[in-house]
């Protein structure tokens, strides 16, 4: 426990990197040109391939609407009386209008998603690059996300529950951008604020979002069992 103390304590000792004293001031400048773009190719190519992948998976999806109208079909033919044909007919109207509102809500909720996570891919891939060029501690700030992430991770579920999981959401939106603001500073006191703030933020973008749309999702109406079909889309 002693040695981690003080491979903490000295993590904060503000000593800017060495990185940049043992390298030409043309290679550093090399590095500092290429690292942007290479993140940018490796963000297109996952982008691509989670296109690709959201498209394979849908041939895959089971179809609750089609399933459910082969046994309305079913039961239309093992009973004859003209009552409970038009009760399996309007069954067949209601599910299609309760299928229907679920893609709306399913698509909406799944562009929300993807326009947060991938404002946060952005961000992670650029950031080292971004603490490189101030010559700060780059390990003492990334140790401080994580501890913060660590210390918060406990007790932020219920907190998001009982504050409420959409304001929560919108907790995070305001969250991001006080620390993307922050991050333009070359102060360090600044920056490690930013990054404390930074592990409240990621803890609540990997729950409340999908606490929220599993509570709405219920809240709506729709059967358990699609709630998969959203999970398995999102990840």
């Amino acid at each position: 426990m002693s040695s981690i103390l003080t491979v903490f304590s000295s993590s904060f000792s503000h000593k800017p990197t060495q990185t940049l004293h043992c390298q030409p001031p043309n290679t550093i400048h090399k590095i500092n040109t290429m690292r942007p773009k290479r993140a940018l190719d490796v963000l297109l190519l996952m982008t691509g391939l989670s296109a690709v992948t959201y498209g394979v998976s849908s041939f895959f999806d089971i179809d609750d609407e089609n399933a459910a109208e082969e046994a309305n079909d079913r039961k239309e033919t093992s009973n004859s009386t003209e009552k409970e044909q038009t009760n399996c007919h309007n069954a067949k109207k209601s599910l299609h209008e309760l299928h229907k509102d679920f893609d709306a809500f399913r698509h909406q909720y799944i562009m929300v998603y993807l326009v947060i996570m991938l404002a946060d891919w952005m961000q992670g891939t650029h950031m080292y690059t971004l603490y490189l060029s101030y010559n700060v501690n780059i390990s003492a700030l990334f140790l401080t996300g994580f501890l913060s992430g660590a210390i918060f991770a406990p007790f932020l579920g219920s907190a998001v529950d009982k504050f409420g999981r959409k304001r929560s959401c919108i907790v995070y939106c305001v969250l991001e951008i006080i620390i993307n603001t922050m991050e333009h500073s070359q102060n360090f006191t600044i920056l490690l604020i930013g990054r404390i703030l930074g592990g409240v933020s990621t803890n609540l973008l990997f729950s409340a979002f999908e606490s929220w749309m599993t509570t709405e999702h219920r809240k709506r109406g729709f059967p358990e069992e699609w709630l998969s079909r959203t999970y398995s889309e999102v990840s």
